[in-house]
Order: C-alpha cells, then structure tokens, then sequence
C-alpha cells in the first residue's frame, strides 16, 4: 500500500472515531437534562385527581359515582311491581265482602308490600269492622273473609245465638324478624302478611277475649303438674335423708345392753342381741320390739325406719287428677269452646295459626298469616 493509501486508511477511522465520541457525549447530555426535570413534571397533579374546589369533577369520577349508586339496595318497588300487585289486589276485593282504604307501597328493606290496604270491614249482614283497622296484603284479607263467614259467624251462632260485628286487632305490618329470632327469618308481619287478633265483640254485647276466656292453656297445667312432682321428689328425698340420719343416730345411741330387748324368737336360732345389731344395720326389718309409750299391738322395726316405700308412695302425684284440679274453669263455657273451634277452624285456611297453647307470648291473641307451608301448616 502507498504512502497516500495508509493516509486515507488513517484519516477515515479517526473520523469514525470522533463520530462516535460526538454521539456518547450528546446521549450523556440528554441524560443530564431529563433528570431535573423529574419532579417537576410530577409536582403537578394529574386532572383526575384534582379537588373539587368548585371545578368540576372528572369524567372517571362520575363513573365511579355512578357505579356507586347503582349499587345501593333500593328502598322503592319499581312501577310494574306495584301496577301489577294493585291490579291483582282489584281482582280480590271484587269476589269478597270487604270495605278497604288503599296503602301507599311500603318498602323499608326486605319489609313491605307493593300495594297494601287498610282493611275497614269485612263480611256483610251484619258487616264486621276491624279496631284498628289492620294494614295487609289483599291476599290475606280474602282469608279473613272466607274464615269469618264460614266458621266464625256459624259458630258464633251456634254457641251464643247471636253474631259477630267487630274484630278487635294487636297487631299488622311490623318489620321484624319472626318471633323469638334475632336474625335470619322475617316475620310475616314484616310483609304485611299477618295479623293478630285479642277478641270477638258480638251483637249481644258479649265478648269472646282470648285472654280471659280460652281458659288455662294445656302447657301451663303440664308445667304446673311437672313442678308439683318435682316439689313432690324433693320432699321425698329430704324426708328419706332424714330418716337415714335418725336411723344412724339411733344405732349410735342405742347399743345393745348385755341383757337383750324383748323380742321374737328368732327362726335362726341366732342370740337376740346379735339379731337386733344385724336388722339394725343391715336394714332388714324381720325383728320387732315393742317400744316405751307405743300403743297395744303397734309394732315398729328395730331400727325404727320406716318401710320401705311408705309415705314416698304417698306422695306421688296423679297426673290425671292433677289435670283435673289446675284446669281451671273459664268464666263462660261457651266463650271458652267459641274460640277453641274458632282456633281449629283457622289452621285450615291459614299458613300459621298461633294461639296460647302456643308460647307465653301468643297467650293474649291469634296469630294468623299466609306464609307458604309446602308440606304442613303450623297449628299451635
């Protein structure tokens, strides 16, 4: 290679060599400048998170809001459902005899009911009205109508001559949970689906009150009948401790003397001495003595126990009689048998019948609601 050659060789890699060195130093450059540049860029917030100071909100914001409040559980039945359950409730009340008030829609939750009434009066010749009048489903209203005029009116008559012209109520709509829960299952009463009634007022003046006149529920004589027994075991028991404490300190008190008590031979040919220590402490009762004060002919074991079986017998109690001695008798037999057929005659229309026989809380009152029973109403 000629002199001009190497020249040109060298000059042209010493240009790609200063090329390269230009870009290193240009990339360090930029390197340089971007880092200040870091903070700044994010000391200012992003338009999605500004406050809302008065601007407006963001557009993700509103969607998120949006999205939010979708999500709440409603407190008002939609338009269909209340369109159809008045046109439903229309339909009832045209095949009834009742005089109802329509009720705003109820909501409140998992409670309420679409189109409730105010149920004023039902049945007719003579019309009977509620006090007060119970706010119900439609549904349930036509059950009222159908147990007044074929079971409670016949039997009013039957048993006092005369009908019924007002129902007296406890209680409606309550939302609530069933009774005794405090969680899980809703009352039906929270669906506007129950009503509890206290008493039947007659034409005649007279009123069949469930409190007064059911007479003493079956549940409370059993109760009763069971503490008296117990009452009654317990005496037993403390009455044969006793008598086993007595018998100990008679066995401590009176040791055999060297000369043995008056006493029946014995068939085992044993000392009378040695047969009174043995009865005494074996407990069998084969020798008699006669002891000081006691009455002619009166014996009494050696041990002065009693027999076995004695006034424990005594004290046992007969349930029958027992039954018979705490049933007590309601002021008015008729009032009594009224609303027992009255009770019956409602567990064969309604989804749950609840009465005094049932708990200490339905002692004043009938429940009776339209709860759906797939295989057996409740009758208590």
């Amino acid at each position: 290679m000629t002199d001009l050659g190497r020249a040109a060789l060298i000059l042209f890699v010493t240009a790609v060599m200063l090329l390269l060195a230009i870009d290193v130093a240009a990339a360090k450059s930029k390197k340089t400048t971007t880092v200040p540049s870091t903070p700044t860029q994010h000391s200012a917030p992003p338009p999605d998170a500004q406050s809302t100071d008065g601007k407006e909100p963001s557009k993700a914001a509103s969607s998120t809001t949006a999205t939010e409040e979708a999500q709440k559980p409603t407190d008002k039945w939609t338009e269909a459902e209340i369109a159809d359950a008045k046109a439903h409730c229309a339909i009832v009340l045209q095949r009834i005899h009742a005089v109802a008030i329509p009720h705003e829609p109820i909501k409140e939750g998992a409670c309420g009911a679409p189109a409730p009434i105010e149920l004023i009066s039902i049945g007719q010749n003579p019309t009977v009205s509620f006090s007060p009048p119970p706010v119900v489903r439609c549904d349930l209203a036509e059950a009222l109508v159908h147990w007044l005029e074929h079971d409670l009116q016949p039997l009013a008559r039957k048993h006092f001559g005369s009908q019924i012209i007002r129902i007296e109520t406890m209680s409606d709509y309550s939302c609530r949970n069933a009774y005794g829960r405090k969680s899980t299952k809703l009352s039906e009463h929270g669906l506007a689906n129950a009503v509890d009634i206290g008493a039947f007022v007659l034409e005649s003046s007279e009123t069949a009150s469930v409190f007064d006149d059911w007479g003493t529920p079956q549940r409370e004589i059993l109760a009763r009948i069971a503490a008296e027994k117990a009452a009654a075991e317990k005496q037993a028991a403390d009455a044969a401790a006793a008598a086993k404490s007595e018998q100990a300190n008679l066995t401590e008190d009176h040791r055999p003397a060297k000369t043995p008590p008056m006493a029946t031979a014995s068939k085992l040919g044993a000392p009378a001495g040695g047969l009174a220590r043995s009865t005494i402490i074996e407990g069998v009762p084969k020798l008699t003595v006669t002891l000081p004060g006691g009455s002619t002919g009166s014996k009494h074991p050696a041990s002065g126990s009693r027999p076995r079986g004695g006034k424990s017998d005594a004290k046992k109690v007969d349930l029958a009689s027992a039954a018979q001695r705490h049933a007590g008798a309601s002021p008015d037999p008729e009032l009594e048998a009224f609303l027992h057929d009255a009770h019956k005659a409602a567990c064969r229309i309604f989804g749950t019948t609840l009465g005094p026989e049932a708990n200490a809380a339905h002692r004043n009152h009938f429940h009776v609601d339209m709860a759906y029973r797939r295989y057996k109403k409740i009758c208590d």
